[in-house]
């Protein structure tokens, strides 16, 4: 067996403790192992059944890697009741964890259930059983809920149109105003189920999609006719107060219920499936037929103050770069101009964000975009929801004090009276759209910025006819038989860095120009590395095989820096997290450990130098935010976006804002320190110890909300 001989090289020479160890690593993260099986439930069944399992210890299973082996096993398509059993009865606790992180306890019919099932009525062991009571229990509550859903969608039968009218209301009446809402992230809605207790905003949007994609689909094509009948039928009464009968509000009054049931969904899914699968520290068990959660002392969550910090810098460097933008002799200089200048300073910002730290200078997905133009659409449409429709909607209802739908009434009159289009579901044919924005496109004759602007338009939209999509984050409007649809509130509070990212990055993920970014983003790590006055090699290949690639070496008189860069998406739920941490960042820190090993007994004695006279830090370097300076099997992980910041010489651009008051203040500077101040300034987490506590300052600020995820 492949893996028994792996082990018996290991052991010549070293203990059965670090042939295991080694043993695993190949397993999990040697990629050229796939090779010699026919899937990867092979290369599993092969690992499980080799000799050394036989003589496993209890000490060897606290090791953190051989659990993820196994969660891996136990997720693959066919386990061995044999096995399971053995290694249940060594040691419990490592095979429920196991169990855990495997994932399956979201999927109730996975096979390995009626294996595990087996092996509970086979061997009286305690805290199994009681382990899978409580997973019986957490899937028959999810499922009430899906049916829950199901039912109530089943008695709504409401189409897709009718669904985006029912957001659109539904956003206006709960979602828009305060003090119904903390900070536009946070809010209470009509039915929540659970504690009263604010959830995330991002649920509603979340909810909505999920509703408007699996609507009831019609199947004649829309037209005119169609739509206006449907939006007098259904809309119109809610705004004009006329022609509002028992079943229309008793529909709507169901379209409540349900996002309220989706939400539910969707948050026991990952505050309670996926947190008990993946986050082992989380531990749920049952008290008198009652779900309970093990109380747990974590670090606060710092994720979401931090990306705003992030997404603020990058506004800040847009607005250092508005000169070099075509876009700024454009702009209309009337009451909009305002708007208009920081739509432009965000699209500079995003566009400095993707070249600087992903390596992506074009918008190519089989199709060729201009990039500023792909961008700055969005923003420009997002500043015209905020000052044409949420902003005067805002003031209408604290003046007058008047119900949300009142004041949509005048909103929408006021609108009319002035040819804008203030439904709260904002709707047009895609070509007659196309024709009023295509004067935002900077070349070409008039037909060819229709042309153009009708590709970017359709580019950021998810047709309904095709299905559900998970795309909601990304994408921002709904297209439907020849006509787009948006939510101006979803619009407005969406966050550009992250949409325009996940769609490089996650929706386009297998670009043909995905190696050339990967490129780029080495050469700009160099070049950032340069500043500290030490030699610099990128892209260095090692003589010896089996080492991989190394991104980045720096070498001074008695530091070396080494480090492994990754690149990813933002991640939108706890399953990616995880999966991010267990297949990526602890892959990636394998490979680092490989390298740094071959940085200190090779490289080094290569150009004449001892190794024992230098202190080697070797640093994980990706483009999240996740498990950011924690140490992942040994190796401090950082963002890359932190390392652009410092080595660009404005780590102290965010104080410098809020003394100065003025986004348009130049702070760039040069960095001046050598490396061993920059490993001391990382490696003590100087910059977000800075900057983190000067967030309660920032909340004021005009951007600080709507830059948030």
């Amino acid at each position: 067996m492949y893996f028994d001989e792996q082990f018996n090289a290991f052991v010549l020479g070293s203990s059965n403790d670090e042939a295991l160890l080694n043993t695993l690593e190949v397993l999990l993260f040697k990629s050229s192992t796939s090779s010699k099986f026919n899937s990867v439930s092979d290369k599993l069944d092969d690992f499980w059944r080799s000799n050394f399992i036989g003589n496993l210890t209890v000490e060897q299973m606290n090791n953190e890697n051989l659990i993820l082996a196994l969660s891996q096993y136990i997720r693959s398509k066919s386990i061995d009741k044999d096995i399971v059993i053995k290694l249940l009865e060594l040691n419990q606790p490592r095979v429920i964890k196991a169990i855990r992180q495997s994932g399956i306890i979201a999927n109730a019919d996975h096979c390995s259930w009626e294996v595990l099932r087996e092996i509970n009525n086979q061997v009286d062991l305690l805290e199994f059983k009681d382990f899978l009571l409580t997973v019986e229990y957490i899937q028959l509550q999810y499922q009430e809920r899906c049916n829950a859903y199901r039912e109530l969608k089943n008695q709504t039968q409401i189409d897709q149109v009718t669904a985006m009218i029912f957001s659109s209301l539904y956003a206006c009446e709960y979602l828009i105003l305060s003090p119904k809402s903390i900070d536009n992230l946070y809010t209470k809605i009509p039915y929540q189920y659970g504690v009263e207790e604010y959830i995330p905003v991002e649920n509603v949007w979340k909810a909505f999609n999920h509703i408007i994609t699996s609507a009831n689909i019609q199947k004649k094509e829309f037209t005119e006719k169609t739509l206006a009948l449907i939006f007098k039928g259904t809309m119109m009464p809610f705004v004009l107060g006329q022609n509002l009968n028992d079943k229309l509000i008793t529909s709507y009054d169901s379209f409540k219920r349900m996002v309220a049931c989706q939400i539910d969904i969707n948050l026991y899914r990952d505050q309670v499936i996926d947190s008990y699968c993946f986050d082992l520290e989380t531990n749920y068990y049952l008290e008198n037929n009652q779900l309970k959660l093990e109380s747990s002392s974590k670090e606060p969550d710092l994720f979401s103050d931090k990306l705003t910090i992030l997404s603020i810098y990058w506004l800040y460097r847009g607005f250092n770069s508005l000169e070099e933008s075509p876009y700024l002799i454009q702009l209309d200089k009337g009451v909009n101009f305002k708007a208009n200048l920081e739509a432009l300073a965000k699209t500079q910002g995003i566009i400095l964000q993707l070249e600087e730290v992903y390596g992506i200078k074009k918008a190519d997905f089989g199709e060729v975009y201009d990039l500023s133009t792909l961008i700055f659409t969005m923003l420009m449409i997002q500043a015209h929801f905020e000052y044409n429709f949420v902003q005067p909607f805002k003031d209408i209802t604290h003046n007058t004090k008047a119900h949300p739908f009142i004041a949509l009434e005048q909103l929408v009159i006021e609108g009319l009276s002035r040819g804008q289009d203030r439904l709260p579901l904002n709707h047009t044919k895609m070509k007659d759209k196309a024709i009023s924005m295509s004067n935002w496109i900077l070349e070409g004759s008039g037909n060819s910025k229709k042309r153009e602007m009708s590709r970017i338009l359709d580019f950021w939209s998810q047709d309904l006819r095709e299905g559900e999509s998970s795309s909601y984050g990304e994408k921002s409007f709904y297209k439907l038989d020849g006509y787009m649809f948006s939510l101006p509130w979803v619009t407005f509070q969406k966050n550009f860095n992250t949409a325009t990212i996940n769609t490089f990055r996650k929706l386009y993920k297998n670009r043909a120009n995905l190696k050339s970014e990967t490129d780029l983003m080495e050469q700009n790590l160099a070049g950032l590395l340069a500043k500290c006055k030490g030699r610099v090699y990128s892209q260095y290949e090692p003589s010896e095989s089996g080492v991989g690639e190394i991104d980045a070496i720096v070498v001074t008189d008695n530091k070396i820096l080494v480090i492994e860069l990754k690149s990813t998406y933002v991640k939108s739920s706890v399953k990616e997290i995880y999966d991010y941490r267990n297949f990526v960042l602890k892959k990636a820190a394998y490979q680092l450990s490989r390298k740094s090993s071959y940085v200190r007994d090779v490289f080094l004695p290569s150009l004449g130098l001892d190794s024992s006279q230098f202190s080697i830090h070797s640093w994980i370097v990706d483009t999240t935010l996740e498990f950011d300076h924690e140490y992942i099997d040994g190796f401090l992980k950082i963002s890359f976006e932190e390392l652009v910041i410092i080595l660009n010489g404005h780590g102290q651009y965010f104080s410098n804002m809020l003394d100065n008051d003025n986004t348009n203040k130049n702070p760039l500077s040069a960095y001046e320190e050598n490396l061993e101040a920059l490993i001391k300034s990382i490696e003590d987490n100087a910059f977000w110890n800075t900057n983190l506590p000067l967030m309660s300052s920032i909340q004021d600020l005009n951007n600080a909300s709507t830059l948030k995820a």
